[in-house]
C-alpha cells in the first residue's frame, strides 16, 4: 500500500478510535454526574446535601474535565479525516466539537467552584443572599446551563457528522440513521423537558450510533491497512 493511502487509513483508525473514546468519556461522565437538582425543603437542607456529596462532586468535575479533554483532542482528527467528504461542513462539525468541549470544561470549573466554596463555607455561617451562597447558587445554574448548551452541541454535530451518509463515506446504515434520527430529539428535550424518558432514550441512541459509527471506521481501517 502507498505511504499516503496508509497514513490516510492510520488518520482512519485513530478519527474512530477517538471519536469511540468521546463518546466513551461523555457517557461515563453523565453517568456520574452530579445531581443538584434534588429538592429540599430548606436552604441549609440544600447545603447539608451538597456538604455530604463533596467527593461525588470532585468525581463529576474530573469526569466531565476529561470528556471535554478527548474532544478537544477529537477535532483534528476529524478535520484530517473528512476535509475530503465534508468540504465545509468539517468546519462547522468541529466548531460544535469544540463548543461541547468549551461547555463541559465550564461544567467541571463551576462544580470544583461549588465543592470548595462550600468546604470553605463551613468556617462561617452561610446565609441566603451572602457573597458566599450566591457564588454557590450562580455556580450551581452555570452547570446546568452548561450541561444543556453541551448536549445541545453534541446533537448538532451528531446531525452534520451524519449528514455523510448520504454523501461518499461508507457509514454503517442503522448506526447513522439511529444517531441522525436521535440527535434532534435529543437537542428539543434538552431544553423543554431535560428530565423526561425521551431526553434520556435520544441520547443513548446517539451514542450507540456513533459507537457503530466509530468501531466501523477503526475496521475499515485495519482491514485496508493489512492489505
Amino acid at each position: 500500500m502507498p505511504v499516503k493511502r496508509r497514513n490516510i487509513r492510520t488518520i482512519e483508525i485513530l478519527s474512530g478510535f477517538f471519536l469511540i473514546l468521546t463518546v466513551l468519556s461523555m457517557l461515563t461522565a453523565y453517568l456520574l454526574k452530579f445531581d443538584y437538582s434534588v429538592p429540599n425543603a430548606t436552604f441549609e437542607e440544600d447545603i447539608d446535601f451538597i456538604l455530604d456529596n463533596i467527593l461525588r462532586q470532585r468525581i463529576s468535575a474530573i469526569t466531565w474535565l476529561i470528556a471535554g479533554s478527548v474532544a478537544t483532542f477529537f477535532i483534528p482528527l476529524y478535520l484530517l479525516m473528512f476535509h475530503r467528504f465534508q468540504k465545509g461542513m468539517h468546519i462547522l462539525s468541529s466548531f460544535f466539537i469544540l463548543a461541547m468541549a468549551y461547555a463541559f470544561f465550564q461544567m467541571s470549573l463551576n462544580e470544583f467552584y461549588v465543592a470548595r466554596a462550600t468546604t470553605e463555607g463551613l468556617n462561617e455561617k452561610m446565609k441566603i443572599g451572602d457573597a458566599t451562597t450566591t457564588g454557590i447558587l450562580i455556580a450551581i445554574r452555570n452547570v446546568l446551563l452548561w450541561q444543556k448548551i453541551g448536549l445541545t452541541a453534541f446533537g448538532a454535530f451528531t446531525t452534520v457528522f451524519t449528514i455523510s451518509r448520504f454523501n461518499e463515506v461508507k457509514f454503517p446504515v442503522f448506526g447513522s440513521m439511529l444517531a441522525f434520527l436521535a440527535a434532534p430529539v435529543l437537542i428539543t428535550f434538552t431544553w423543554m423537558s431535560p428530565d423526561h424518558l425521551l431526553m434520556t432514550s435520544s441520547l443513548a441512541a446517539t451514542w450507540m450510533g456513533l459507537l457503530i459509527i466509530g468501531t466501523r471506521l477503526v475496521n475499515r481501517g485495519m482491514k485496508l491497512v493489512e492489505k
